[in-house]
C-alpha cells in the first residue's frame, strides 16, 4: 500500500458503542465525495446507517443512500444464493441442495462458515463482480461487528485452512486468505474513544490483529474527542468566560467539570500520540459533535467525522 492510500476493502473494527458505523459512513462519505462509487457493507441485526441519509434500512441487496454511495447488509442465507446462482451459475443445485433447510442448518452450524461467506462476498464484490455482473465499487468500507468477533474475521482463513477443506470451499478461502495478506487490497482501521475500556480493548486486540495480517491497522481514530474544546487553561479561573460564571453554588460543579475536561484532553493527546507510533497512517482525533451542536443530526456527525478523516485518503 503506498504511504497515503487506502486499499479497496477497508474493514473498520472497535468495540461496541465506539461509533464504527458512524466513521464507517463518514469514511464512505468522503471517498464518494471525491467521485468514487463506495459499498459500506454491514453485519448488523438492523442497518443504522441508511436511515441517516433519509432512506430506509438496507437489506442484503446493494442500496444507494448517497451520489457514489451505497450500503448492504449481510446475511449468510442471502450470500449462499448468490454464490452459487450468481457466481458458479448452479441455480438448481441451489435450489435442489443448499436451499434445503437440513442443509442450511448445517452450514449454519460450522464453525466459521458464516465469516467465511461474508470475506467471500467482500473479495468478489471488489474483483469478480465487475466481470459477471457489472458491478464495480472503488472502495468497499466494512462496518464490522464489534471488536471481538470483528477480529475473528481476520482469523478465518487460518481456521479454516487447517480443517483440510476441498473443492469450492478451499478455493474460496484460498482466495480470501489472498485478499487479507495483500495490503493492496485490504487493511484494517480501529476505532476507539478515550474512554478507559474501549482504549483496554484497542490495546489488546490490536497486536491480534497484527498478527492475523501480518501487518498493523493503518490507522487508529480515536471518536468523540474533546478537542474541540481548543486550548484549556489550568483551571476554570483562568478561563475568562467560566470564572465569570463559576461564583457561588455553582462554582464547585464547574470547577470539577473543566477539570475532567482537562484531565481528558491531556490523555487523548497521549493516546494520539501512543497509537500514531503503531499504525502507518498515524492516529486522528474526531471531535465530539455534541461540543459544537446543541443538538446535531445523525447526518451532521457523519460529515463532522468526514472532514475529520481527510488526511486518511489525501493522497489517495
Amino acid at each position: 500500500m503506498t504511504p497515503g492510500m487506502l486499499p479497496p476493502v477497508v474493514f473498520v473494527l472497535g468495540k461496541g458503542g465506539v461509533g464504527r458505523s458512524t466513521i464507517a459512513a463518514a469514511l464512505g462519505a468522503g471517498f464518494a465525495a471525491r467521485g468514487e462509487r463506495v459499498l459500506i457493507a454491514q453485519w448488523t441485526v438492523a442497518d443504522p446507517i441508511s436511515p441517516w441519509f433519509g432512506c430506509p434500512p438496507a437489506g442484503y441487496a446493494a442500496r444507494p443512500i448517497a451520489p457514489g454511495l451505497a450500503t448492504m447488509n449481510f446475511t449468510a442465507e442471502a450470500a449462499l444464493e448468490q454464490y452459487f446462482v450468481e457466481h458458479l451459475g448452479l441455480r438448481a443445485f441451489y435450489r435442489m441442495v443448499v436451499a434445503n433447510r437440513h442443509v442450511r442448518a448445517a452450514t449454519r452450524a460450522a464453525p466459521g462458515f458464516e465469516e467465511l461467506m461474508f470475506l467471500g462476498t467482500l473479495m468478489w464484490l471488489t474483483t469478480l463482480a465487475r466481470g459477471e455482473l457489472g458491478w464495480s465499487y472503488d472502495h468497499v468500507i466494512v462496518d464490522a461487528p464489534a471488536m471481538g468477533h470483528g477480529a475473528s474475521l481476520l482469523a478465518v482463513p487460518h481456521v479454516t485452512a487447517t480443517l483440510g477443506l476441498g473443492g469450492l470451499l478451499a478455493t474460496e478461502c484460498a482466495r480470501v486468505a489472498a485478499m487479507l495478506a495483500d495490503p493492496a487490497r485490504s487493511a484494517v482501521l480501529v476505532v476507539s474513544t478515550p474512554e478507559e475500556l474501549a482504549v483496554e480493548e484497542t490495546r489488546e486486540f490490536w497486536p491480534r490483529i497484527a498478527r492475523e495480517l501480518d501487518r498493523p491497522p493503518v490507522a487508529a481514530i480515536l471518536n468523540r474527542s474533546v478537542g474541540a474544546l481548543g486550548e484549556l487553561p489550568d483551571g476554570p479561573r483562568a478561563c475568562g468566560w467560566l470564572a465569570a460564571i463559576a461564583a457561588g453554588d455553582a462554582r464547585a460543579g464547574i470547577d470539577r467539570l473543566y477539570a475532567h475536561f482537562v484531565r481528558r484532553r491531556r490523555r487523548e493527546r497521549a493516546l494520539v500520540d501512543e497509537f500514531a507510533g503503531r499504525a502507518p497512517l498515524g492516529a486522528i482525533a474526531v471531535d465530539d459533535a455534541l461540543l459544537v451542536d446543541d443538538a446535531p443530526s445523525p447526518r451532521q456527525v457523519v460529515t463532522r467525522a468526514t472532514a475529520a478523516l481527510q488526511p486518511l485518503w489525501r493522497a489517495s
